[in-house]
């Protein structure tokens, strides 16, 4: 099953951004919508008009920014207080001064590594790295990781200034790829929650959870989840459901309400979500028909889950497909299969003109938030 590993990889290799757009028509009936819509910020090559033109859409086409971060956690320096490396401080620079006025800022961080399935690798200045002694052998319930990672938190809290923030990416899958490393999981997360909320306790503080997975793993998932939900103040969703069900309309009535029900005295969110316009194929190890239609469908159904449940935003992932990244270099490094299963999720084309969906997003956005 799948996860944000994909915007890990194209961060490892190297940038942010994507593009375009013209005019949807507002719905007929305007009635208003609970939640934010937005994008992250990852780009469609690597260039500074492909980052200008992810931003381009985020300005246009959405009232929510994302910031996701899932390539590493610079450990030495957080817990030190010392500079982190400069290349990777610049870019944090960038990216937040590239946020938008008035748009929500939902700052995405997490201890747990691409894989999720152990501690997060180290972030040097070019990209992920391996974990340097003594970090290579630390648990997630090890002071030093607890102390380090919220250290990590509170400064990219200061850079980003957001005004939602996860501490935790699907942290459900290490409960199913790595059930010995989970209680300790747990411990980080009692430690780490708490303290961000003293020093923050206006500020939503949460953790995200992989939808797919909950429905794959009845028999653990809903009381792993339980165990961290004193820990988190949304009940946050990450779904792809497009590699288990290509039909958009059959899936489960209850995709995103079995999640929102385990804590149902907690705001919901769709923290990341995408369905792809076209055919996932090789080197993907299976095909998976996608058409454009198939995407607006799964879209429509998305909104209209996320207006009933009172979602407080929803992102939608990449703003446009990465062909001309793909065919520069992604499809020559050995995680291409994996990369492969985003790559045409864009609700704009590789070559930056809008799919159908791009229409319905703007009906919805057009709508009053209330």
């Amino acid at each position: 099953m799948v996860s944000t590993r994909v915007a890990l990889a194209l961060i490892a290799v190297g940038a942010h951004a994507c593009g375009g757009g013209e005019t949807g028509q507002p719905p007929a009936q305007m009635d208003p919508r609970p939640f934010a819509l937005g994008f992250t910020d990852f780009p469609h090559a690597r260039s500074l008009e492909a980052i200008e033109a992810a931003l381009g859409v985020i300005r246009a086409d959405a009232d929510l920014i994302v910031m996701h971060f899932d390539d590493g956690v610079p450990w030495e320096q957080a817990a030190a207080g010392s500079p982190y490396p400069a290349p990777y401080q610049a870019d944090l620079d960038r990216r937040a001064r590239s946020q938008p006025p008035g748009h929500v800022r939902y700052l995405a961080l997490t201890p747990i590594s691409f894989e999720r399935d152990r501690l997060a690798p180290r972030r040097g200045g070019g990209g992920s790295e391996p974990l340097h002694p003594p970090w290579d052998a630390y648990g997630f319930d090890d002071p030093a990781v607890v102390a380090a990672f919220t250290a990590h938190c509170e400064r990219m809290i200061a850079t980003f200034s957001p005004d939602y923030v996860a501490y935790g990416i699907e942290v459900n899958m290490l409960r199913t790829l790595a059930p010995e490393k989970w209680p300790a999981f747990v411990h980080l997360a009692a430690q780490v929650y708490p303290r961000l909320k003293a020093a923050h306790p206006t500020l939503p503080v949460f953790l995200t959870f992989q939808v797919d997975f909950l429905h794959e793993s009845p028999e653990v998932q809903p009381a792993a989840i339980r165990e961290v939900l004193p820990f988190t103040d949304l009940v946050a969703a990450s779904s792809y459901p497009y590699v288990g069900q290509p039909d958009p309309r059959a899936l489960r009535a209850d995709h995103f309400d079995a999640l929102a029900a385990l804590a149902p005295g907690k705001a919901f969110t769709v923290a990341e979500t995408a369905w792809p316009g076209e055919d996932v194929t090789a080197p993907y190890p299976a095909f998976i028909p996608a058409t454009e239609e198939t995407q607006r469908l799964y879209l429509e159904r998305l909104l209209s889950d996320a207006a009933r449940l009172r979602a407080a935003f929803v992102c939608w992932f990449f703003t446009r497909d990465y062909d001309a990244w793909w065919d520069e270099e992604l499809r020559d490094l050995p995680i291409a299969p994996l990369l492969r299963l985003w790559k045409d999720t864009g609700l704009y084309r590789g070559d930056g003109t809008a799919r159908p969906a791009r229409d319905v997003w703007r009906s919805w956005l057009a709508r009053p938030r209330g």
